[in-house]
């Protein structure tokens, strides 16, 4: 390596090198920064001095929080299935919480955040809140004292006392949980008081207090770390009471509100004070791109062990189809149809923020249902598949009296670890043995013991089956199936011949109740998701004629139907069609959500340019009176570009339908008559002049504006 590539070891700084210059200079930031400008950097009203840099958060800075509510809201639903109903709730109540620290945390980030150190050791406090909450979510239950169901741990038969010990560890740990929980609550709302105070000084400093309800941020977020520590404080280190478990849940819900109000009923700051230009709207995809992402993440999870398992069935790439189809659905309603966000209400503002919890958790939701749904027709269908094979060779053998060697049943067989060339050897080895140890039986006992030992291996291959697809056994499942195992020769013949295998029936139907739980509300969830989404349509596009109102009313009119379908169909779970035809019919109508949203906007596209083209239109009228605009008559470009913008005259028609001129009438340079506008073509109100200075819009002539687009062939 030649010698002249350490020369720079010894060097200083050169100015000329731009690149490094500029990475030392975005890499040095302050302790602290001001989040807002001073009044004397701006030259206009409205127009922030240009030099002035803004602050926001790096991207990568934005992505890790985000990335730091997942882990937490993951831990959550790996160690939380919804297969019972306290699991919703347990789901309901911790995203809840969760989600209310992103949202208040988020709120003042894209407002107030400043890339400083102040703003960076908070952040690794926030990681550090996420992260703990992760290891408290395992033990989550919002059920355990207000109704004793809920927390019921599955005993077996052990003792009462072993049962008692049993329960009361589970006491334990949720009694933790829940302190802890509220714990790093309170300590969440103790940083962002730190972070709302310290803007309040500034605020001050700056002089850009001029309401008291600048107070509200910090003042609700006090009280909301009062009530979290109130709640550490009310949760006994043993079983508490229902009134107890109540009050808490009344006082989160408490908590949160207050600083939903809060934050509604707080002045916005204009826009040319505050530095930071971030909006919350790209927070919000951010995040439902990363629930959609966790939701696929367990259904990919599923589709791994049906690779994995006995072979994908054509009912089975269907049903992945159809989950893909309802993903794609739902990114082209939601990412390609919220495109407006038009503000003129803080407390509206609020509003739509908040009003994107239904829809995340509805989100969140859906793909856990048709997760579990998803894994209960892959059971259903490798259990089929197991169980055909299998009656093939036992019909060839009640004919033949000769066992069959079955190679596609061997391929089965191979994820489960199970032979059936071994089966046969095993059988036959039964039997002999039974012979022998009854030499004056006719054969019936050695008989019962060869069907015993066949019948007890092929539930077994069953269970087998259901274990390929369920990581975490069910305790009372797996209890059930060890003990019908265990029953006699006798029993478990005369159960599988003369009762329709009635004892096998007890184990597999917990583990089908629990994987078709989520289909009692699948359909119906998916419903309010789209209904959610037409309300936040509506609060987010503020519709001002009819294609803008279809959008959201298509969407609601079709959630509702959902809605309504799923309500008639919650309890046909015993239909095995209905069950593979759920998350299709879900794929259908958001599918048609999709198609009448592309409708609608072809719709939308045609008589927008209907009206851009009456607008441009034929007639360039160059007679008449100077300044004279008529409806129907065009626009005279020319004679309209010897005035000054702003000074437009205009001929109108009064109440009483006569032209009224309007010569004499000066408007503000935003309410203007503008024909560059009217006829569609681009440009920058503010032009710069050949020194550098901003030419104010009122003097400006239109002929000075800077033109885009050809305004000069209008012209000829």
């Amino acid at each position: 390596m030649p010698f002249g590539f350490f020369k720079g070891v010894t060097a200083d700084v050169k100015l000329s090198d731009d690149e490094y210059v500029q990475n030392e200079k975005e890499r040095y930031v302050p302790f602290s920064v001001n989040p807002f400008r001073e009044r004397q950097e701006t030259k206009h009203e409205g127009s922030p001095n240009s030099e002035e840099e803004t602050e926001r958060p790096p991207e990568w800075l934005e992505l890790a929080g985000d990335l730091a509510w997942t882990a937490s809201f993951s831990s959550l639903t790996s160690s939380t299935t919804v297969t019972e109903p306290i699991s919703v709730w347990n789901y309901g109540v911790f995203f809840a919480l969760t989600w209310h620290l992103w949202a208040t945390q988020t709120t003042y980030d894209i407002k107030y955040y400043t890339n400083d150190w102040w703003h960076r050791a908070l952040f690794a406090s926030q990681l550090g809140i996420y992260a703990i909450l992760a290891a408290f979510s395992g033990s989550f239950n919002v059920g355990w004292e207000v109704d004793g169901d809920a927390m019921d741990p599955f005993v077996g038969n052990n003792t009462a006392l072993t049962a008692q010990a049993i329960r009361q560890n589970e006491v334990n740990s949720m009694t933790k949980s829940f302190r802890g929980v509220n714990i790093i609550l309170f300590f969440s709302r103790l940083f962002l008081l730190a972070q709302y105070l310290r803007v309040i000084w500034y605020r001050r400093k700056s002089k850009q207090f001029w309401s008291w309800r600048f107070y509200l941020p910090p003042a609700s977020t006090f009280v909301s770390a009062l009530i979290f520590l109130g709640c550490f404080i009310m949760i006994k280190e043993r079983d508490g009471s229902k009134s107890v478990a109540i009050t808490q849940l009344s006082l989160w819900a408490l908590a949160i509100f207050v600083q939903i109000l809060a934050s509604a009923i707080t002045p916005e700051d204009d826009e040319t004070i505050l530095k930071s230009k971030a909006t919350m709207a790209p927070r919000l995809s951010t995040l439902t791109v990363i629930i959609m992402g966790e939701g696929l993440n367990g259904i990919c999870g599923t589709l791994r062990h049906s690779i994995n398992s006995l072979g994908l069935t054509p009912t089975m790439v269907g049903e992945v189809i159809a989950i893909l189809l309802v993903l794609y659905f739902i990114w082209l309603l939601y990412f390609d149809g919220f495109r407006i966000k038009n503000s003129r209400s803080r407390a509206l503002d609020e509003l739509w923020l908040w009003s994107h919890f239904p829809l995340h958790l509805s989100l969140i939701m859906m793909l856990e249902g048709i997760k579990n749904l998803f894994l209960l027709t892959n059971v259903l269908g490798a259990s089929n598949l197991w169980s055909n094979a299998f009656n093939e060779v036992l019909a060839y053998q009640q004919d033949t009296g000769v066992w069959l060697e079955h190679p596609r049943l061997e391929s089965l067989l191979l994820p489960l670890k199970m032979s059936w060339q071994q089966e046969i050897l095993d059988v036959n080895a039964t039997f002999n043995n039974a012979t022998i140890a009854n030499p004056e039986d006719d054969g019936t006992i050695a008989n019962v013991a060869a069907w015993a030992q066949l019948i007890r291996w092929f539930w077994t291959g069953v269970h087998g089956v259901f274990l390929l697809f369920n990581e975490e056994p069910d305790p009372e499942a797996e209890f059930k199936f060890t003990t019908y195992i265990a029953n006699n020769d006798s029993t478990i013949v005369n159960d599988n011949f003369q009762d329709d295998a009635a004892l096998p029936e007890a184990w597999i139907g917990r583990y089908l109740e629990l994987m078709s739980y989520t289909g009692h509300w699948l359909v119906a969830v998916s419903g309010t998701l789209l209904l959610c989404m037409a309300i936040v349509n509506i609060m987010q596009r503020r519709p001002g004629n009819r294609f803008a109102w279809g959008y959201s009313l298509h969407r609601a009119a079709i959630g509702l139907l959902l809605i309504l379908v799923g309500g008639s169909t919650s309890n046909k779970l015993d239909s095995e069609s209905w069950l593979y035809w759920m998350i299709p019919t879900v794929a259908i109508f958001f599918g048609l959500a999709a198609i009448i949203d592309l409708i609608i906007l072809r719709f939308s596209i045609v008589s927008i340019r209907k009206k851009e083209k009456d607008l441009r239109g034929p007639n360039l009228d160059a007679g008449g009176e100077k300044g004279g605009y008529e409806s129907g008559r065009g626009v005279n470009l020319r004679q309209l570009s010897e005035l000054s913008y702003g000074q437009t005259p205009l001929r109108q028609r009064d109440a009483t339908g006569s032209p009224r001129s309007m010569a004499e009438k000066t408007y503000p340079a935003e309410e203007a008559f503008d024909p560059y506008a009217e006829a569609g073509v681009p440009y920058h109100p503010h032009r710069q002049g050949s020194r550098g200075s901003f030419i104010d819009p009122t003097t400006q002539s239109l002929l000075g504006r800077e033109r885009e687009g050809g305004i000069l062939n209008l012209l000829s």
